[in-house]
């Protein structure tokens, strides 16, 4: 074992040896060695933060453990002087690479096109991305005159979302009605990758951020689009809503930065709307502001309510599903959207859109056997008449001159002009329940989403549902097709409000519902949600994960796949 004194340390660990008492002979071992120099790194390191001792120390710990180690202590300061400095050196480049001075940015009008941002539950990114596509497609072939815009950034994913550039106004509003498992769409105020936009800035403290903050809103003339509504009437009353995310930053009081940023509005925009005054206010924004790693990214919600609230469901049952989820549970069925957007032409002389063959609609028996408030149930019933989603939304980017009712309103009718045709069609969606209040809801939500007409509800067992039973002898009150395939769409009863009796009913009811698919002679289509992957599989419903999310402050998984008949059946 070496005996090494203090003299022959760097400067550096003399003094975190002196400051801790530790100055003076010591032995250096295998171990010793390296756990003494982490311990003195640890609490150098709490002090100096910039500089990185941990590669020196180890440096010094191998130097004395290796064959040289009788090396003069001038030496084996030398190197680990060098190698500290290589490590700094290193350190510093990559900051200067990464986070350039700042700059005030320059003044530019908030215009289209824009950069956006449409966030969904953890884990529903590749559905939203597939609805993102195809009315980008259609946007690719509909605006020739833009496709510089539009061809510039394609959609991809991001974690908790899709980005993508939206070029102009009316495709927002497209986003707005025809998008099904968005829950926000942001508009960016700033981005680095969007040369209209000023780029993102780093803040370290509150008079920075509000330095910063003031920067951006001159630059981008907020009170031209703040201050006045459509049609050049004044915003008299504007009430402002700032919702904050922090992660790995300096600045880490969401509260205390929501504070500062509606501070530094108010004092830069005339008709803000104070605290004791926002009840008074007249129209509403609602920014985001995120900090990850000191970086801000500022970014304008176009709506205010979030987009997987319909409108449709006043009345709900027992833990209801989420809409957006709903929808997303029928993707995974195979239930696609296929939108007609030929009433949307934008483009003077450009022939209108046509659906790929592709995503051709193809007529399906949609079967909810736990209905409940009856989501499924409707949001299937909606996409097969065409209805879009955002049908009962109110106009986008309220509180703002980009608000405009009446093209909002004229899209809207666009849509629901191209759906008419498929109203009177045959029925097409069948749901049942056990519990009769539950019906009663299902029925009073169906008939506020305007799908109650093709919609039979029916208490009881799916057990004993004529759609999978034909040899059941329940009333039916509507007829239904039997050349059709069979799609069920299941949200099985979950949860902590079971008790133990009913969680081990239920989970029961997997392996009933698989029993009775097996024994039906058609070839039904199946996606299931539930919290428990182990009690799925074991079933016997070949199945596979299509998504997992959360819900409800749980984890979800939700299954899908087929169970195909042979013609001899």
């Amino acid at each position: 074992m070496t005996r090494v004194t203090s003299d022959r340390l760097p400067n550096h660990m003399n003094r975190v040896l002196l400051n801790h008492n530790m100055k003076g002979c010591f032995n250096l071992g295998a171990v010793s060695t390296i756990s003494a120099c982490r311990a003195v790194a640890l609490r150098f390191g709490q002090r100096r933060r910039h500089y990185t001792i941990t590669s020196a120390l180890s440096a010094t710990s191998s130097a004395l453990q290796s064959k040289d180690d009788v090396q003069p202590g001038k030496q084996i300061n030398d190197k680990i002087s060098s190698e500290k400095n290589k490590v700094i050196s290193k350190q510093m480049q990559q900051q200067q690479q990464q986070h350039s001075p700042y700059t005030k940015p320059k003044s530019q009008q908030f215009q289209a096109p824009f950069s956006a941002f449409i966030s969904c539950l953890p884990g529903l990114e590749p559905l939203l991305l597939k609805e993102v596509e195809y009315l980008h497609s259609h946007w690719s072939l509909n605006n020739h005159n833009n496709a510089s815009n539009i061809t510039k950034e394609q959609p991809h994913i991001l974690p908790g979302g899709v980005k993508l550039t939206v070029p102009s106004l009316y495709h927002i509003y497209l986003l707005h009605l025809y998008i099904g498992t968005a829950s926000h769409i942001y508009v960016r105020l700033n981005d680095d990758d969007f040369d209209g936009l000023p780029p993102l800035f780093r803040a370290r403290g509150f008079p920075e951020l509000q330095r910063k903050v003031k920067d951006l809103i001159v630059s981008q003339r907020w009170d031209e689009w703040l201050n006045t509504l459509p049609g050049g009437k004044e915003n008299s009353g504007l009430n402002v809503q700032v919702h904050v995310t922090t992660s790995k930053s300096k600045l880490m009081h969401t509260k205390a930065i929501e504070e500062r940023v509606k501070q530094t509005i108010g004092e830069m925009i005339t008709n803000i709307a104070s605290d004791s005054t926002e009840s008074d206010a007249t129209s509403c924004i609602r920014l985001m502001v995120r900090i990850d790693r000191d970086v801000v990214q500022l970014s304008l919600d176009t709506s205010l309510t979030p987009l997987h609230r319909r409108g449709y469901r006043l009345k709900p049952h027992k833990a209801p599903l989420r809409e957006d989820l709903g929808y997303a549970l029928l993707m995974s069925g195979g239930l696609m959207p296929c939108w007609d957007l030929r009433p949307h032409s934008l483009s003077v002389g450009s022939p209108p859109p046509t659906p790929p063959s592709s995503r051709e609609k193809k007529r399906v028996l949609l079967f909810d056997p736990f209905c409940g408030s009856g989501t499924i149930s409707i949001e299937g019933a909606s996409l097969q008449l065409g209805l879009p989603p955002g049908r009962f939304h109110p106009p986008p980017l309220g509180g703002t001159t980009f608000c405009n009712p009446p093209l909002w309103e004229e899209i809207k009718s666009k849509a629901l002009s191209a759906s008419s045709a498929k109203q009177h069609e045959s029925i097409s969606v069948a749901a049942g329940d056990i519990d009769a209040k539950a019906i009663d809801a299902a029925k009073a939500n169906a008939e506020r989403a305007g799908v109650d007409k093709c919609i039979d509800f029916a208490k009881g067992s799916f057990v004993f549902h004529p759609l999978i039973n034909y040899q059941s002898k329940q009333q039916k009150s509507k007829e239904f097709d039997a050349s059709q395939p069979i799609l069920l769409v299941a949200n099985p009863p979950y949860g902590k409000r079971l008790s133990s009796d009913e969680e081990t009913k239920n989970n029961s009811i997997y392996k009933r519902l698989a029993n009775v698919l097996s024994s039906s002679s058609r070839s039904i289509d199946c996606a299931i949600i539930g919290t428990d992957l182990r009690i799925m599989r074991e079933s016997g419903m070949p199945l596979d994960v299509a998504f997992s999310t959360k819900h409800g402050g749980m984890n979800v998984v939700a299954m899908a796949g087929g169970l195909r008949k042979s013609k001899g059946l």
